[in-house]
């Protein structure tokens, strides 16, 4: 019976036609395309017009909705102002999981529960993946996603709902396949194979989430928006009936404070919107709630380079994604670790190790999964609306846009899937209630925009940047897909080498295609912070934080050239940045690592004596000494040949805190299992970290209804 379904399903699935992802062109009777009114302004300029200008809508908050509002009230031609507190999409929309998802667990539940608002929820995430391509198609790609089967009834139905999902799709999206168990070891060699009865393949759309909101704000300043980063609300201006008609925000770089004075103010601050209703009314109720999502940088060999994984079901209860990003590895889980009463917005190591416990649980028990193998880990707190009367009102209840008592549009809810749609909605209750006259009275920000950068690109554009600059391949590839035609001017900016090849293109660091160039262009892309450039115009903080660290002092000194930092700010950068390293990507301190619970068992001399190797094997005091200083140690010490084997199960047992280097704690470790032949002791130290782990009260997840998860993956 399993033999024959399987049969069935490949042969159902290879009779449906293989399209493109369906990025369409711009549809006959669409609304004209609007021009850009003007270059990039500055921030600056954008400061000095808030000044004299009065302006149709202020929004508050630079994520995802806000600079979507931002993008359709000034393609409209509507006087638009945005301020963000800190940076744009620093917050959750920065942290994503990289998906633009067609929601594929929102179909599980409209199908399940019959919810029809599921299903509106699956359409409208569809149809607007296919917009956000069609608007930045240098931003995004379809990426292949692998679904295990794990049992032989699982295949009719998996195939059923990816048959719906993809009838859903706009034309021309790229359908599914079935994969028999033994092709899909192949494709995803890390599968348990004994547990899998096949796999199904299907697309999803993938970008740079940080570069994709800094690109619609900066299109919304070309279009005439005024708009500002590192600009903190701090009260709201009201008229004398008491309506809110601006807000004062304060500069957070110089502390000056501007009155910015709008027809309507809409509070797009995700997360954080109640506190900015609080302004408006001390009594507001909650509106907003939110759950936590973590996510874990591994390395490439983690994952396939050009197919993720999603098991919905995985055999200890979670779900679990892998995704191949910028060539590296995303994990994470739908399950959240944590409380949602928890204020903290840092990832903790808890965080860290429920998430390697379901990579280890999922991958095949001959792969070694280590701690060190963490490049980065970052988490987000995804904004949801509290279930309410207006919520079930909605056709999708999934977001919420409430006029407020004094007449501030807060809108709450939205993911990267459906921002565009949602901020039209918003402008467009704007406009109703407060009046406006736009030049066009309808959104074109669905058919008819582009983002700066899309007009002129193609896939191959890279191919120019080689021929005509004497670029890198890989500089040459990540320039065109995260500035599109734009990156010709970040390439006629570039220094010279130096060296035969390439001729342009300084790297910031080997492992990375980043030039020096592009830190020019992050501040004219209004980076104003160490942070803002090496975590949003780079996003090297979000791939590997050690790499992060090591180019901090070339990036500042770029930095201060262009904004003329004094040498005391500059390093007022460095130590903020190294903290937000520290707090914010996971970076791994020795007063967190997991392992620093197991006693060293040697004596005080012992330890003193270790200790004064390990420093004169750190050189240049960085707190490291690399493996191979420490099988020289090991040699010197009178062991004539370091056994290799035994090594690799105690760094294993160790966790250490990064590949091919071990802290002064881990050399102890190290030292007193091989040298001094401790390694029982250290394996049942090991073991017993690992029972403690799986006691009540250890990070048990707190788990997030499906419908009020956003329907991702």
């Amino acid at each position: 019976m399993a033999r024959f379904i399987q049969m069935a399903v490949m042969l159902g699935s290879s009779k449906l036609s293989h399209g493109s992802f369906g990025f369409e062109e711009r549809p006959p009777g669409a609304e004209p395309v609007p021009q850009m009114k003007r270059e990039l302004p500055t921030r600056k300029m954008c400061l000095e017009a808030f000044g004299r200008t009065q302006y149709d809508i202020l929004i508050i908050g630079g994520g995802a909705v806000g600079a979507g509002c931002a993008l359709d009230a000034a393609t409209r031609g509507l006087k638009t102002a945005l301020v963000e507190a800190e940076d744009f999409g620093s917050g959750t929309s920065s942290k994503s999981s990289k998906l633009l998802h067609g929601g594929l667990r929102d179909l599980e539940q409209a199908v399940s529960h019959l919810d029809l608002a599921a299903f509106r929820r699956v359409r409208c995430s569809l149809l607007e993946r296919n917009h956000i391509g069609n608007m930045a198609p240098h931003l995004s790609q379809p990426v292949p996603i692998l679904l295990p089967v794990h049992n032989w009834w699982e295949a009719p139905l998996y195939y059923m709902k990816l048959k719906l999902y993809h009838m859903i799709a706009p034309k021309g999206t790229k359908t599914f396949q079935y994969l028999s168990a033994d092709k899909a070891v192949e494709v995803f060699p890390m599968l348990r194979r004994p547990e899998l009865f096949g796999a199904f393949v299907f697309y999803e759309g993938q970008h740079d989430d940080a570069r994709m909101c800094l690109s619609v704000a900066l299109t919304a300043a070309r279009y005439g928006a005024d708009i500002c980063n590192h600009m903190k609300v701090v009260r709201l201006l009201k008229n004398k009936e008491g309506h809110v008609n601006g807000a004062e925000a304060v500069d957070q770089l110089t502390g000056k404070k501007y009155a910015i004075r709008a027809k309507v103010v809409v509070n797009a601050t995700g997360h954080m919107s109640d506190n900015v209703r609080r302004m408006e009314d001390v009594d507001a109720q909650p509106m907003c709630t939110r759950s936590w999502s973590s996510i874990i940088v591994m390395p490439r060999f983690y994952c396939p380079e050009d197919v993720g994984v999603f098991d919905p079901h995985t055999t200890d209860g979670r779900s679990i994604f892998f995704l191949p990003w910028q060539g590296h590895t995303l994990v994470g889980t739908s399950h959240e670790p944590r409380d949602p009463m928890d204020n903290a917005t840092q990832p903790t190591e808890s965080d860290v190790q429920y998430l390697l416990e379901g990579v280890k649980n999922f991958v095949s028990p001959s792969f070694d999964v280590r701690r060190c193998d963490v490049l980065a880990v970052w988490g987000g707190f995804k904004p949801l609306p509290v279930p309410s009367d207006s919520l079930q009102y909605t056709k999708m209840k999934n977001h919420v846009i409430n006029l407020g008592p004094s007449n501030m549009l807060s809108i709450v809810g939205g993911t990267w899937s459906s921002f565009r749609t949602v901020a039209e909605k918003t402008v467009n209750a704007a406009i109703r209630y407060g009046g406006l006259s736009p030049l066009r009275a309808n959104s074109v920000t669905a058919e008819s925009c582009k983002l700066d950068g899309a007009n002129g690109w193609s896939p191959k554009m890279y191919i120019r940047l080689v021929q005509d600059f004497g670029m890198e391949r890989d500089v040459a590839e990540h320039l065109s897909n995260t500035y599109g035609s734009n990156a010709f001017k970040v390439a006629v900016a570039a220094d010279r080498s130096g060296i035969a090849w390439p001729i342009v293109g300084k790297r910031l660091h080997s492992e990375f295609p980043y030039i020096e160039a592009e830190v020019k262009q992050g501040v004219r892309d209004f980076a104003c912070t160490l942070e803002d450039m090496v975590a949003r115009r780079l996003r090297v903080a979000f791939l590997n934080v050690q790499v992060a660290e090591a180019i901090l002092p070339q990036v500042a000194n770029l930095m201060a050239k262009e904004l003329h930092w004094s040498p005391d700010e500059k390093k007022r950068q460095i130590h903020q940045t190294r903290t937000f390293l520290r707090t914010q990507m996971g970076q791994l301190t020795k007063e967190d690592s997991p392992h620093m619970t197991i006693p060293i068992k040697m004596s005080a001399n012992q330890v003193r004596m270790y200790a004064t190797q390990f420093k004169n094997l750190d050189e240049k005091g960085t707190g490291y000494v690399s493996i191979s200083d420490c099988c020289r140690a090991m040699k010197s010490l009178g062991v004539k040949e370091v056994p290799l084997d035994l090594m690799h199960n105690v760094l294993r047992d160790i966790d250490c805190h990064a590949q091919g280097k071990v802290n002064l704690y881990e050399f102890l470790l190290l030292m007193s299992a091989v040298v001094h032949g401790d390694m029982a002791y250290l394996r049942y130290a090991r073991l017993y970290l690992d029972y403690k782990k799986k006691q009540p009260g250890y990070a048990l997840p707190s788990l997030v209804p499906m419908e009020r998860a956003g329907g991702a993956l």
